[in-house]
Formats: C-alpha cells, sequence, structure tokens
C-alpha cells in the first residue's frame, strides 16, 4: 500500500504548542488531508510534499481561539468612547442592529481578515441583528466559509421585555420574536448551514435579557442537538444588581436552574461573580470567556481570572466585539489578562505564562465546542508561521513569558484545515484591498 502523499511540509522551524509544554522544538511539521500528519525534529530529513514552505529559522505556533466577539462590531471601532456598557449599547447597536445581509457579510469578512492577520484560526462569532433573519445568518456563514475562518456563529437571541414594553437592554427594539421562532431559526441554520468551517450555536444575549421559556428553550434545543451554547453572564454590576431584583437570584443560578450550563456552554466576562457563581460553574463545566480590554473600555470592572482558575474552571480569552475593545487583537487581550492579576502586589496569583497560552489554544476550543488538543498529530491542520524576528529571542525559560508578553503580531503564512490562507503576508482565495474599500464605504455610510 502506497503513503498517503503529504500536501505541505513547513521545515526549518522552531515549534511551540501545549503538546510540547510551551517549550520550542526546532524541526518541521507535515499536512495531509486537513490534519497534522507529522511532527518532526531538524535531526530527521524532511519527507516530500506536494508544496514545501521554508520557514527560514521562523515560529510556528497553533492557531488562536478567540472565544468571543461580535463579527459586526468591526466597522464601529472607536465609536461611544468613554461611555459605560449601558450607555455604550445605545449609543453603538440602533445602527448594527440594522445591517442588511450584504452589509453583514461585509463586516464580517473585513473582520475575518484582520483576524487572520492577527493570527486567529478560529472565533466565535456571538451574531447579533435584530430582528435576525434567515437571509443575515446565510450571508455571515458564507462570508466565513470564503475567508476560511473557523467560526462557531451563535446566533444571538433575546425575548424579555421591560415594562415599557421596550426590549430590555435595547430600548430601541421594538416588539421581539417569540422564543420558540428564535430558537427553531437556530434549529434550521445547523441543518442548512453548517459547514467544515462553519458551526451554529445557540446565543442568548443574557439571562437577563430572557424569559424562562427562552432559558429552557435554548437548554434543550442544545442538549438535542449537541449545539454550544454562548452567553454574556455578569458583565456589569448593574446588570447583576438587576437580576438579583427580578429573579431573587443570580445570573449562574437562574442559568443552572433552567440547564443552560453545561460542558457546551460558555460565559462571556464573568466579572462580577459570587463564591456560589463559582462553584456552580465548575460543577457544570462550563467554561468563562475573559474580555480583560473590553471590560477596561467599558468601566465593567476585571473578572479575577486566578479564583476561576484555582475553582477548576476552565478559562479561555476574547476580544469582545471590535467596537468595546477597537480591535481584534488576541495577543493584546492576553497581556493584559497576564498583567492584570499582578495589579494587586505581591498577593497577586496570577497565571503562569503556560496557562496564559492554553487559554487561547485549548481553552479557547472548548469556548468553541472542541475539548481536543489544539495542535498535534491527527489535529486539524490550523496553525500560523511567524518570520524569524517576531520569535523570541533565546529558547531557555523565557521563551514562553516573551510569547505572553511581547508575542508575535503578523504571521507570514497561515493554514486553516490544512489550506493555506495567507502565503507570503497575502490572502490566498480574498481580495483584500477591495475588502477592506467595501467596509470602509460601509462604515462611512452608516456611522457619520
Amino acid at each position: 500500500m502506497k503513503p498517503i502523499p503529504l500536501d505541505l511540509v513547513i521545515k526549518d522551524v522552531t515549534i511551540a504548542a501545549p503538546s510540547t509544554g510551551w517549550a520550542p522544538v526546532i524541526g518541521w511539521l507535515a499536512c495531509a488531508g486537513g490534519k497534522i500528519a507529522a511532527i518532526g525534529p531538524a535531526a530527521e530529513d524532511v519527507p516530500r510534499a506536494n508544496k514545501v514552505i521554508d520557514g527560514e529559522g521562523g515560529l510556528v505556533l497553533p492557531g488562536l481561539r478567540n472565544a468571543h466577539t461580535h463579527g459586526s462590531e468591526i466597522l464601529a471601532r472607536g465609536m461611544a468612547d468613554g461611555l459605560d456598557l449601558s450607555a455604550w449599547l445605545a449609543a453603538v447597536w440602533p445602527r448594527l442592529d440594522a445591517l442588511t445581509p450584504e452589509q453583514m457579510a461585509v463586516a464580517v469578512r473585513f473582520g475575518a481578515l484582520l483576524s487572520i492577520r492577527c493570527g486567529i484560526t478560529s472565533m466565535v462569532d456571538h451574531c447579533r441583528r435584530n430582528p435576525m433573519s434567515d437571509e443575515v445568518l446565510e450571508a455571515a456563514a458564507a462570508a466565513y466559509d470564503q475567508v476560511g475562518m473557523r467560526t462557531l456563529l451563535a446566533v444571538m437571541v433575546r425575548d424579555r421585555v421591560g415594562a415599557n414594553n421596550r426590549a430590555v437592554g435595547a430600548a430601541h427594539l421594538g416588539a421581539l420574536e417569540p422564543a420558540h421562532k428564535q430558537l427553531e431559526r437556530i434549529a434550521a441554520a445547523a441543518q442548512r448551514l453548517a459547514s467544515d468551517r462553519v458551526a451554529i450555536g445557540i446565543g442568548p444575549s443574557a439571562s437577563i435579557r430572557c424569559t424562562d421559556e427562552m432559558l429552557t428553550g435554548a437548554a434543550d434545543l442544545s442538549r438535542a442537538g449537541g449545539l454550544p451554547i454562548h452567553i454574556h453572564a455578569a458583565e456589569s454590576l448593574d446588570e447583576v444588581d438587576d437580576e438579583q431584583r427580578a429573579f431573587g437570584m443570580t445570573a449562574f443560578a437562574r442559568m443552572e436552574h433552567f440547564g443552560v450550563l453545561s460542558e457546551r456552554t460558555a460565559c462571556a466576562h464573568c466579572v462580577w461573580l459570587k463564591p456560589h457563581d463559582r462553584e456552580i460553574l465548575a460543577a457544570t463545566s462550563a467554561v468563562v470567556v475573559h474580555n480583560p480590554v473590553s471590560n477596561l473600555r467599558l468601566k465593567s470592572g476585571v473578572a479575577d481570572v486566578p479564583a476561576l482558575l484555582a475553582a477548576g474552571i476552565g478559562v479561555a480569552v476574547g476580544t469582545d466585539g471590535a467596537a468595546s475593545n477597537d480591535g481584534v487583537d488576541v495577543w493584546e487581550a492576553l497581556k493584559y489578562a497576564a498583567l492584570l492579576p499582578r495589579r494587586q502586589g505581591e498577593s497577586a496569583q496570577a497565571p503562569d505564562s503556560a496557562t496564559l497560552l492554553d487559554m487561547v489554544t485549548v481553552s479557547g476550543g472548548a469556548a468553541l465546542g472542541s475539548r481536543g488538543v489544539p495542535f498535534e498529530v491527527g489535529a486539524p491542520a490550523d496553525f500560523c508561521l511567524y518570520p524569524v524576528a517576531e520569535a523570541p529571542l533565546t529558547n531557555d525559560a523565557s521563551f514562553a513569558p516573551a510569547l505572553v508578553l511581547s508575542g508575535p503580531r503578523r504571521p507570514s503564512h497561515v493554514v486553516i484545515g490544512g489550506v493555506l490562507v495567507l502565503e507570503s503576508g497575502a490572502f490566498v482565495h480574498i481580495d483584500e484591498a477591495e475588502t477592506v474599500r467595501q467596509a470602509r464605504h460601509l462604515a462611512r455610510e452608516l456611522l457619520a
């Protein structure tokens, strides 16, 4: 039996990954059938392949996983600066909630290109548009497929209204669709739109913005279809206080009551937690997504990541939407995650560099619904090659800290599913200049 020919080999590189404990290994790697087929040391002969790339001493890392963002917000970077979460939502989202399918496609395509340039190969788009439509979802999924980005499209749902019959947390919205109709749309989309790059998930906006019916229905759909749930939780103190007054319990107690929390659930933010909330998260195996940059930008506070890790809770990292982060740089978010615990001085129990790097790879995969190790033989071939000038200068104990604190920013090559999407700094299948032109035109039109 003849061996299966290799599709791609990257030679003469330094490799670091969870499987190496983030210690650098000099060698080569090979891909076949969209998977990592082999990883070898420099002393071994480099195998033949249909395409061989000389890494010239560069650095290969697993693709980063942005575990929480909102794709359409890329159009509103820098908008509503200085506002807290509530005022910011009221300033930004009335415009973005009105995007047409064509405009949504432009936004997410542009954001995906910027993400790839930052070394991101997979992401969770907590996809919002009110009212949502099949056409908008189809446009977003097709755009991510076109770029080649591995994406969990967590479709945002909300159905709770206040005394004024306006949506809680979104006063510009009128009548909201019933919970069952919103969830039926997600179930149908999961069957119709899922591909080898795009998966569909359930994205309750936040428990305080959802009725009991919505939370119960989301939990039932997740169990029946194995769909991930992605939800904002305890992002601001005002929301935490409002939920306690409205329901007599925390968001986590309420989500646990209705079966929302499980190993399929990722909770974004989790800034304002009670000790019992951490116990619930640990017991249900839900993942927390830390968004340090946007939480500071919107004056929401700082999640206690050391306490979460100490409780045995998986923690991933997200940028949040680009309108509250002003970028899509996971390396930047990771540096904030490393430094913020140190503000307490010697009492800080900051996570070490290997743990932090796992948060943007292993735990990021858990938030996407994948709990495997992201860079080993047999795993999907999602990785980035950075020029040697971007790599740490030494291969000693400072290597992993250097990645966290001065991480490489601009990969020369990006591979997703064994396919080169960025080669020698240029996109292979997408007209980047035209994509940027369309996004600039749309942003000026919407935000003028």
